[in-house]
């Protein structure tokens, strides 16, 4: 997800904003009865709590405030954790079918991944990639996975394989990817 922020706009928003925390509190506590040196410590610490709450918002509140406000879902990405029922339609050396599937995915909000168990094979995510269609703002998500698949006793094992999948979420909702 962060991928999808403007990193440097990020940044530079949070230096200014330790800059400022920093600044008020030395400017708070620094007069005639503190020395610069513990106004200094006590600015320090006011930018350590800052780091703290930011690192907090990142790692673990992230998924709080996307349930506050909804509109983050529209704005930035969709929060994708859970298990969801799959149908793959595979083809596959001339020959076709489906196969139900249970998907997990995992994001947080700096990283995403999802794993696939199948009727006949498990799949673990390389690379997952959010991203939103240029044109209409459909939220995509763009997945590399490795497949092995499951020996059954009247089959010849197969060997893993590679695949790439683009997944995008329902116009009507968040309930439905498709790709």
């Amino acid at each position: 997800m962060i991928s999808l922020l403007p990193i440097g706009r990020v940044i530079s928003l949070i230096a200014a904003a330790y800059a400022v925390v920093s600044c008020l509190i030395l400017w708070v506590v620094y007069d005639e009865t503190t020395s610069f040196l513990t106004a200094i410590s006590i600015g320090s610490s006011g930018s350590a709590i800052l780091h703290v709450l930011l690192l907090g918002t990142f790692y673990c509140g992230w998924e709080k405030i996307w349930n506050r406000y909804p509109v983050l879902n529209k704005v930035l990405f969709p929060n994708l954790n859970g298990t969801w029922e799959m149908v793959i339609h595979w083809e596959w050396e001339g020959k076709k079918g489906t196969s139900n599937a249970k998907a997990v995915i995992k994001q947080h909000f700096l990283k995403l991944g999802m794993d696939v168990e199948a009727e006949d094979s498990d799949s673990q995510t390389l690379l997952a990639k959010p991203k939103r269609d240029v044109e209409t703002g459909r939220a995509e998500l763009y997945y590399v996975f490795l497949t092995t698949p499951k020996h059954k006793s009247n089959t010849d094992p197969q060997e893993p394989y590679k695949g790439a999948a683009i997944l995008k979420l329902s116009f009507e909702g968040n309930e439905l990817l498709q790709g």
